[in-house]
């Protein structure tokens, strides 16, 4: 044999090595970033859980305030209506 061509056989060995490497840590690379994607979307779900959980009563405090604000005018027109009377 030459030895050029026990140079290309080395580094053929050696590329092919590299790339089979770098595939399975690229494999395992997408496993873990299937797993972090699934915990990010559990952490999500929580947290849409969790506004829903204060945007309720802040929305129902709200609309009993704006209804007080809404009779409150009401009977001060009333009552206006009757003193310019």
């Amino acid at each position: 044999m030459d030895i050029i061509q026990i140079v290309i056989i080395v580094s053929l060995l050696a590329i092919t090595t590299i790339i089979v490497i770098c595939g399975i840590y690229f494999i395992r690379l997408l496993k873990d970033l299937n797993v972090t994607l699934k915990k990010t979307n559990l952490i999500l779900d929580d947290a849409h859980l969790i506004t829903d959980s204060v945007a309720k009563p802040v929305s129902s405090l709200s609309d009993f305030l704006m209804g007080l604000k809404n009779g409150v005018s009401f009977f001060s027109n009333l009552t206006r209506d009757k003193k310019n009377d």
